[in-house]
Parts: structure tokens; C-alpha cells; sequence
């Protein structure tokens, strides 16, 4: 498993109250798509401190995995804003399962 977190603060200028500019904080959102085992599943929207928890998490609720001895691997890759979890055996009924959504 990656541990893939990111910063999601970034600073801009902001025009206060006095007419002054100052560095302000803001947290912001990103994309990440889950791919199981090459097929895509949906695309979140996190902060990015733990995208690994995020998927699994995710996959877990669904009920695409059981448990986490049924993944071989969790990748993140923020340049293409994916994550691809590989799992033991492949998801038994994954059409079924993502028709429900």
C-alpha cells in the first residue's frame, strides 16, 4: 500500500478588511477515480490526506471487498488522479453489484 497523502492547503492573496493583502489559507478538493482490479468504479472528491483508507474504506461499504486480506495492493497516482487496487481473487457479480448505484 502507497502512502500517498497530500497537502490540500494552498495559500492565496486575499484583500482584508484595512485594504491590505495577506496570505490566506484554503483547503481544497481533488478528483480521484477507483479502479478494482482495471475496472473503473467511481470517481471521489477528498482532501487527499489518506486516499489509501478512502478506497478501502469505499470498497468495503459497497461490498466490493470483504476484507482487507482480499487486497493484494492499493496504488495511488496523483498525476493521473487514480487509484488502482488489486485484489486476490476478482470481485464475483462486480456488474450486479455496481448496477444497484
Amino acid at each position: 500500500m502507497t502512502n500517498a497523502g497530500i497537502d490540500s492547503l494552498h495559500t492565496f492573496q486575499a484583500l482584508d478588511e484595512n485594504g491590505e493583502y495577506r496570505d490566506i489559507p484554503l483547503t481544497g478538493e481533488r478528483p480521484l477515480t477507483i479502479y478494482l482490479d482495471k475496472r473503473e468504479i467511481v470517481t471521489l472528491m477528498t482532501m487527499g490526506a489518506q486516499p489509501e483508507l478512502l478506497t478501502l474504506g469505499y470498497l468495503r461499504n459497497q461490498g466490493l471487498v470483504a476484507s482487507i486480506e482480499d487486497v493484494i495492493a492499493v496504488q495511488v497516482d496523483w498525476d493521473v488522479e487514480a487509484v488502482a487496487v488489486t485484489t486476490r481473487n476478482q470481485v464475483s457479480n462486480i456488474e450486479a453489484k455496481l448496477s444497484k448505484r
